[in-house]
């Protein structure tokens, strides 16, 4: 029987599910890769690199009289300035402009900012679809210009903006190409004169009439010891004339944003509700915004809702009000609390739920999870559940078995359950039990997949059980105390599958040490600041001691 080996359109088709790195060694493997791996390589390119490996140990050497032969990233830059590579311009669909998230390379920076020089790089970009800008001192009049003018009409996502009017001077202009917008203000910074921010991002926000997806994220100072007073008038808030007419938003997305009586007004009149899909409010002034938003967000297919663990009123009821106002969820994420199962099982069409309310710190308190009986009612009134993340709690030194049990035997289209356990931060000294642990992860995974099984559930290879320890919002007005150092030494992530009826279990700290170590990844040093403890602990997991862990950071 003649061999069938897959045409160069089969293999085009396969690679475009590859990532960077897939690409880059499918180049390696034949010329009939490298011709049809090397256009999707160039398709997205970010233009400002990573800090070189041997950059620390050249800076300090004798600069060489000849210039260095560029490479890498400054190797592709030269390129795409050579008219004669109009190839090569013509694979790029999408820029990047964003920091990498270790050690940058200066010299990329400066170069960007020089003479125009990505203005002049969109420009013979033919191909271009999309540009992120997520560097706010790299905008410019001539840049906003030469996009907005662009043939192929590329779309640009302004990102991670500030609302300082340096970095904003195109703000007053019609912006049709501007698709997504997404800002983090400090409205009480009034140190070189009055804070204008909230004002240029509603221009921004205002002057583009094809937005459809818009982030607002305040952040200030929490706690503190020092009460800082405003020297001038803050705005807090957008400031409507009536004249203003809303883009048509799909995502909108708010933390620590308000919106009082009169302005609530022009929201509730003007925005185009119909077109909104996607709404994530919180971690902060979370129910504030929900308690407006019954009867009017009613064609959400997403909503991630957010609070921090000492919020004292996340907006349980009104959440609740929200969603039994309408019922077309897919995905729902509730992080910070718990609302009741009930209201969340309105929404027959959910295919992705997490639950998530963090460990409480008073050891007389459990955090509310959900219980068999409600496991049962949201098995039967969203059967499409194709991810699901819930809390767990142990009582007298013993596993949730009823809990345990639902899970494994219900939810038959799931493929992917999250589990998290707390780790007894209301006694430090004494940790709950049982220990979660190496063996306990492996016990645990080993037990859930062998009910499944008996249950006549088909489990793919793919499904993955996900146990964890930690936290998600959580945060202290000053030092953080003890019980934060140690919740951080025992964060663990483990990923459990079942493959050829063997269970496999990965610890993704360890994972991440492991490729640090070998130098296949780069981490900040703040980012590594802790992981090998974090491995180390992770093993037997917590124990019994009478050894404080003192105050301070981790």
């Amino acid at each position: 029987m003649a061999e069938c080996h897959p045409n160069a359109d089969v293999w085009r088709v396969i690679f475009e599910h590859s990532d960077y790195h897939e690409l880059w060694n499918l180049c390696l493997v034949s010329r009939e890769f490298n011709v049809i791996a090397t256009p999707l390589l160039y398709r997205s390119i970010p233009l400002i690199a990573p800090e070189e490996p041997d950059f620390q140990a050249r800076r300090w050497q004798k600069p060489e009289k000849k210039a260095p032969h560029p490479r890498g990233h400054r190797l592709l830059i030269s390129r795409l300035q050579d008219q004669a590579n109009d190839t090569l311009r013509a694979w790029i669909h999408e820029v990047i402009i964003a920091y990498p998230s270790v050690s940058i390379d200066h010299d990329s920076i400066r170069r960007l900012e020089t003479d125009d020089f990505l203005a002049k790089l969109i420009a013979c970009l033919p191909s271009l679809r999309r540009i992120s800008i997520a560097v706010p001192s790299l905008q410019s009049d001539a840049l906003i210009r030469t996009i907005c003018d662009h043939s192929a009409k590329p779309e640009l996502l302004l990102l991670n903006q500030d609302g300082k009017s340096e970095t904003l001077t195109f703000a007053d202009q019609t912006l049709p190409c501007v698709s997504t917008l997404s800002a983090n203000v400090n409205t009480s910074d009034d140190s070189s004169g009055p804070n204008r921010r909230i004002p240029a991002i509603q221009q921004l926000f205002f002057n583009s009439p094809n937005l459809r997806s818009f982030s607002l994220e305040f952040h200030e100072t929490y706690g503190g010891c020092v009460i800082r007073m405003p020297r001038h008038e803050r705005i807090n808030s957008f400031r409507f004339t009536g004249e203003e007419k809303f883009p048509p938003l799909k995502h909108l997305s708010l933390d620590g944003y308000r919106i009082d009586d009169g302005e609530w007004t022009y929201w509730r009149d003007g925005f185009q509700w119909e077109k909104l899909s996607s709404l994530s409010v919180g971690p902060d002034n979370t129910g504030d915004l929900l308690d407006r938003l019954a009867g009017y967000a009613t064609s959400l297919t997403t909503l991630k809702v957010s609070a921090w663990a000492d919020d004292s009123d996340p907006g349980v009821k009104r959440l609740e009000k929200l969603l039994w106002s309408f019922n077309s969820l897919e995905t729902l994420e509730i992080k910070g609390f718990m609302c009741s199962i009930a209201a969340i099982a309105n929404h027959g069409n959910l295919s992705t739920l997490c639950l998530h309310e963090e460990e409480l710190v008073h050891s007389e308190h459990q955090r509310r999870v959900a219980t068999a009986q409600e496991l049962d009612h949201l098995d039967i009134h969203c059967p499409k559940l194709k991810s699901l993340a819930v809390c767990l709690n142990r009582r007298d030194n013993q596993w949730p078995e009823d809990v345990f049990n639902k899970l494994a035997t219900r939810f038959k289209n799931l493929r992917n359950l999250s589990l998290h356990f707390g780790l007894g931060l209301g006694n430090i000294n004494h940790p709950i039990k049982p220990t979660i642990n190496y063996s306990s992860v492996r016990s645990i995974g080993e037990k859930y997949f062998d009910q499944r099984k008996h249950s006549g559930i088909d489990i793919s290879d793919l499904f993955t059980l996900t146990i964890w320890t930690g936290k998600y919002f959580r945060r202290f007005p000053r030092w953080e105390p003890a019980y934060s150092r140690f919740e951080k030494q025992y964060t663990a992530t483990y990923e459990i599958r079942l493959r050829n009826d063997e269970i496999h279990v990965r610890h993704l700290q360890k994972e991440k040490l492991d490729l640090v170590s070998s130098g296949k990844i780069k981490m900040s040093t703040w980012s590594y600041y802790g992981l090998p403890e974090q491995v180390k602990g992770a093993v037997e997991g917590p124990k019994d001691s009478e050894r404080g862990f003192g105050r301070g950071f981790f």
